[in-house]
């Protein structure tokens, strides 16, 4: 089984939330400002939407003038903070559930290094059999590529007939994997960044789950299904 990271095993806005309170920090030391009251400007604008242009956004409510250098600055602040995450309940139930039982792999986009922190938070190197950084490859290979996908499944000596991929975007996750020919389930929660969107046509994943604590069931009635269909 081949599982996504961000808001399918942890809130992804754990993360943002430490690297906005990281940003605000150098912020407040260059403006002289207080470092929660920017903190509150960078979350707002989060809640609202914005994502690329935040800093860009908070400098102009700030009257400061853009400045490449400090932008370059607060990225990196957001970026290489030491983050404090937890996995979702259900996540972590997974982990106890289906590790003695199935080979877990675990596939994740965005810059390797800031996903490698995660993961790290998170204390996943030993729970997963293989991990891929889809970065390692460029980013030009972030799903839906297929070259991701096949390391994984290379690590963990699976045919892509035989893997199943669990994600949350429906942008990227699912379309790359059933080109493979993985079967593909969406775990879609509430209050997510993608948990709201519906898949485009040829986008969707196989199957729809609201928790992980349905996939061991899942997974039982879809190895029947296949037993019965031979």
């Amino acid at each position: 089984m081949l599982l996504d990271l961000d808001d399918t095993l942890f809130p992804e806005r754990e993360f943002a939330q430490g690297g906005f309170r990281a940003a605000a920090a150098v912020l407040a030391e260059r403006l002289q400002r207080s470092a929660d009251e920017l903190f509150e400007l960078l979350w707002k604008q989060f809640e609202s939407g914005r994502r690329s242009s935040n800093f860009d956004t908070a400098l102009a409510e700030l009257n400061v003038p853009r400045d490449e250098t400090l932008i370059a600055e607060l990225v990196r602040a957001y970026r290489n903070h030491e983050p404090q995450l937890t996995l979702f309940e259900d996540a972590d139930r997974l982990f106890e559930v289906l590790g003695t039982c199935y080979g877990l792999g675990l596939l994740t986009d965005g810059p390797a290094d800031v996903q490698r922190r995660k993961v790290k938070a998170l204390g996943l190197q030993g729970r997963v059999e293989a991990i891929v950084y889809s970065d390692d490859f460029g980013c030009e290979h972030w799903k839906p590529s297929p070259i991701p996908y096949l390391e994984l499944l290379r690590k963990m000596h699976v045919e892509p007939s035989h893997a199943v991929y669990v994600g949350d975007n429906p942008k990227k996750d699912f379309i790359g994997a059933r080109r493979l020919g993985l079967q593909t389930v969406r775990i879609r929660r509430p209050g997510t960044e993608h948990g709201h969107l519906e898949a485009q046509p040829g986008f969707e994943a196989d199957h729809e789950l609201s928790t992980l604590d349905s996939l061991p069931d899942w997974l039982a009635a879809n190895e029947r299904s296949e037993r019965h269909a031979a």
